[in-house]
């Protein structure tokens, strides 16, 4: 009788799942968009990347007309050239009433005005070069650039257009990697650990499972949903998963509750 207990215990055992796991779903989203402005006002003469065009990074997706800005170039350029020759002057002038003053042919206030002009001089010089290293990163700034290479999810600009610094142009993602939000119930928590592995697939996508691992478990429920949120961030060199597709995942429990629902059984 005895040896029929405990065959049938071992037996129980060994049948029983060798994984547990919990079910959630939820859904991926990019990860820090880059949010394209207008860094100066001026109207567009041209754009050429549309919504849902994959852009390199550096490249020129719209421009603004550049023709006041080329010719505030030129003004700058200009002021400096006068700035330098008024420099030159004052200084001159300086020196020699330096060499007079040492002879007593002129008063100290005389040397004082003189140097004080010399020194308005060199500011006037350097306010100017200030002004054109303005003026030349304005120009640069007609032509609208991403930093990063990924795909444009929204356009607010057309060619002919006026724009103001600081307008939103474009956001683009990068999806090579994804944060992935899952939903929780509060009888999920005790059974999931930061870094537990977890499989996760898309409908849209079939036969098709990517691998992550739990970055964050929120401690708080969301108001909305009624659920903690679980992130996880995953690697998609393939662009397969796009921002915003609803997720599947499966994970294994922790080994504590995986311990306790076996002994369970």
């Amino acid at each position: 009788m005895r040896t029929i207990l405990l065959t049938s215990f071992l037996t129980s055992i060994i049948t029983a799942p060798a994984a547990l796991a919990i079910d959630l779903i939820g859904q991926t989203t990019s990860k820090s968009p880059q949010k394209i402005v207008a860094e100066v006002s001026g109207v567009v003469e041209s754009t050429s990347a549309q919504r849902g065009d994959f852009i390199n990074a550096g490249q020129t997706i719209a421009s603004i007309k550049q023709q006041d800005f080329i010719l505030e170039l030129a003004k700058q350029k200009a002021n400096v050239s006068l700035a330098e020759a008024d420099l030159q002057l004052k200084n001159s002038i300086y020196k020699r009433y330096i060499e007079l003053r040492e002879k007593k042919s002129i008063s100290p206030n005389e040397l004082d005005i003189a140097k004080a002009d010399y020194l308005s001089a060199q500011a006037q010089l350097e306010l100017a070069k200030v002004e054109l290293q303005k003026a030349e990163l304005d120009l640069k700034n007609t032509q609208i650039q991403s930093n990063i290479q990924g795909h444009i999810v929204m356009r607010s600009v057309d060619s002919g257009a006026w724009v103001n610094q600081g307008d939103l142009l474009y956001t683009v993602v990068n999806i090579d990697t994804l944060n992935v939000e899952l939903l929780a119930s509060e009888h999920d928590l005790d059974e999931l650990t930061i870094g537990q592995p977890v499989e996760l697939w898309a409908e849209s996508v079939p036969g098709q499972t990517l691998t992550g691992k739990i970055k964050r478990i929120g401690v708080e429920m969301d108001a909305q949903t009624l659920a903690y949120p679980v992130e996880i961030e995953i690697a998609n060199p393939s662009g397969a998963f796009k921002p915003g597709m609803s997720i599947h995942a499966t994970t294994t429990l922790s080994s504590a509750a995986a311990s306790n629902s076996a002994i369970s059984q």
